[in-house]
């Protein structure tokens, strides 16, 4: 599940691996244990607060600050092209928003991390229990082969 979610392209196709471990964990009945439930609960309140943080942040922090084209000189390249920008104050205004957008994304992803890892002993001793779902831990962890 690891590799398939690093390799998504799209929110769609997160939701969609996120269905798919869903329905995998419901038919093999993990999901019945209630310390369990409160774990991917706080996952899913977790994701969706970084997608309405992300969403927020997009709109509100990332500004691309204006340019001014200045040509190298030489007729008809149009390759060597030089920006400069008009305000060296929004270079570093720039950077102070795309520093805090990365602090706030950095900070979403400690958490998620944390919550994920904290699943391991829940699911280690679920596992112990009934043999047969020995698997869904290591694939959940990325500690499988896929």
């Amino acid at each position: 599940m690891h590799g398939r979610l690093q390799t998504a392209k799209s929110i769609d196709e997160v939701i969609q691996h996120h269905d798919f471990f869903l329905d995998k964990c419901l038919k093999e009945c993990l999901l019945l244990l209630p310390e369990l439930i409160k774990k991917v609960e706080k996952l899913k309140s977790l994701c969706l607060q970084y997608a309405a943080a992300t969403q927020w942040l997009i709109s509100s922090s990332i500004n691309i600050p204006k340019l001014d084209e200045q040509s190298d000189g030489s007729v008809g390249s149009g390759k060597s092209k030089q920006w400069k920008l008009k305000n060296p104050s929004q270079a570093q205004k720039a950077v102070t928003r795309n520093s805090a957008v990365t602090d706030s994304i950095l900070k979403f992803e400690r958490e998620f991390n944390a919550e994920v890892q904290s699943l391991r002993p829940i699911l280690s001793s679920s596992s112990q229990a009934q043999p047969f779902l020995t698997h869904l831990p290591q694939w959940i962890l990325g500690v499988g082969n896929e």
